[in-house]
């Protein structure tokens, strides 16, 4: 992945985690792993609407 891609995926990332209400704590774009923060419904939310965003 390039820079600026990687730059723009943790934008994307970031700002649909907020939208749902939990924060991005880590990313590993390697592992395809995402950390996220906050209540449990949030976080669920989030997990949900970035799995629709990445597929």
């Amino acid at each position: 992945m390039t820079e600026m891609s990687e730059s723009l995926l943790l934008t994307l990332v970031k700002e649909t985690a907020e939208k749902h209400g939990c924060r991005l704590v880590d990313v590993d774009f390697d592992n395809h792993v995402l950390n996220l923060d906050g209540p449990d419904e949030a976080v669920e939310a989030c997990a949900a609407a970035l799995a629709k965003l990445l597929g």
